[in-house]
C-alpha cells in the first residue's frame, strides 16, 4: 500500500465519518423541529428565513410561512 493511497483512504474515511455525523444531526434537528405545530415557532423556518435574509437582503419574499 503506497503512502498516497493511505492518505487518500484516510481522507475518504474522514469525509464519510463527517458526512454521517452531519446527516445524523440534520435528521435529529428535523425531528425535533417537526414537533412544533406553529410555523412561526419552527426552528427550521427561522433558520431558513435568516439564511434567505442574509443571502438576498430583507424583502417580502423571504418569509416561508404565510
Amino acid at each position: 500500500m503506497t503512502p498516497a493511497f493511505r492518505r487518500t483512504a484516510g481522507r475518504l474515511a474522514a469525509a464519510a465519518l463527517a458526512t454521517t455525523a452531519l446527516t445524523g444531526a440534520a435528521i435529529a434537528g428535523g425531528q425535533a423541529a417537526s414537533a412544533s405545530t406553529s410555523c412561526d415557532d419552527s426552528p427550521i423556518v427561522k433558520t431558513f428565513n435568516a439564511v434567505l435574509t442574509l443571502r438576498g437582503g430583507p424583502s417580502q419574499d423571504t418569509e416561508t410561512c404565510r
